[in-house]
């Protein structure tokens, strides 16, 4: 039997989209936003309000909400205009639980020893954000976490895990985008960083896998706090 061709990786990712530089320019505002509060679970996101808030052309707006509903971000129900969306309970423990189970497998098929080139571009993440987090900079911070977990996972060499871990991250993130904001939330998140790569060097998969998936719990627990502990906001 002729042997099976190799498995391809994903041909498009969920970020690799290349973006003209004012669309770019309002999807980092509309994020910075959400991160900081000022646009909530259920808020409509109105073109003329983002043109003005944001001093943009309609087409522009237009593909901005574009790639974020691409991306998960915001959502577009039945005769509404696009909005954050908002979680329920069930709904977010069903997506962190789908988190947690790419996590896991991630950390459970990462090599060990990891090779030195590649240990470098980790901890080169790890220490931009770590950066990043100093500067205080809310969508430096946000990317550069993201770099971070595409760097750590990637090391799973399974590139369609990796796709999927991607995705999660980007529906995840009306959820769990306050803890870039939230100083203890943040502080933690460096020091987890740090403990992962540290499990990288020490070859520990036991604290590698904990770790992966223990990290997301700090930025959930606050969305619960704000969200669904009494707290819904209103339809705006």
């Amino acid at each position: 039997m002729d042997d099976l061709p190799a498995a391809k990786a994903p041909s498009r990712t969920t970020r690799d989209v290349e973006l003209p530089g004012q669309v770019a320019a309002v999807i980092a505002a509309i994020e910075t936003d959400i991160i900081r509060g000022r646009v909530l679970p259920r808020t409509r996101l109105i073109e003329d309000h983002l043109m003005e808030d944001y001093d943009a052309k309609r087409h522009v707006v237009r593909a901005a909400l574009a790639e974020l509903q691409r991306l998960g971000v915001v959502t577009k129900p039945r005769h509404r205009g696009a909005e954050l969306p908002l979680f329920t309970a069930a709904e977010l423990d069903d997506l962190y639980a789908m988190r947690a189970v790419l996590h896991r497998a991630a950390a459970q098929a990462t090599p060990f020893p990891v090779p030195r080139a590649r240990m470098a571009e980790v901890t080169a993440a790890m220490n931009a954000h770590a950066a990043a987090a100093r500067s205080g900079d809310l969508i430096r911070i946000h990317r550069e976490n993201m770099a971070f977990h595409r760097a750590l996972f990637g090391l799973c060499d399974n590139p369609y895990l990796a796709e999927s871990i991607r995705l999660h991250d980007w529906l995840s993130f009306p959820a769990r985008a306050y803890g870039a904001a939230d100083p203890g939330a943040l502080a933690q998140a460096c020091e987890e960083h740090e403990a992962m790569v540290e499990a990288l060097r020490a070859r520990d998969r036991g604290a590698l896998e904990h770790l992966s998936v223990t990290h997301m719990e700090r930025a959930r627990q606050l969305y619960i706090q704000k969200f669904l502990a009494g707290n819904v906001p209103p339809r705006r």
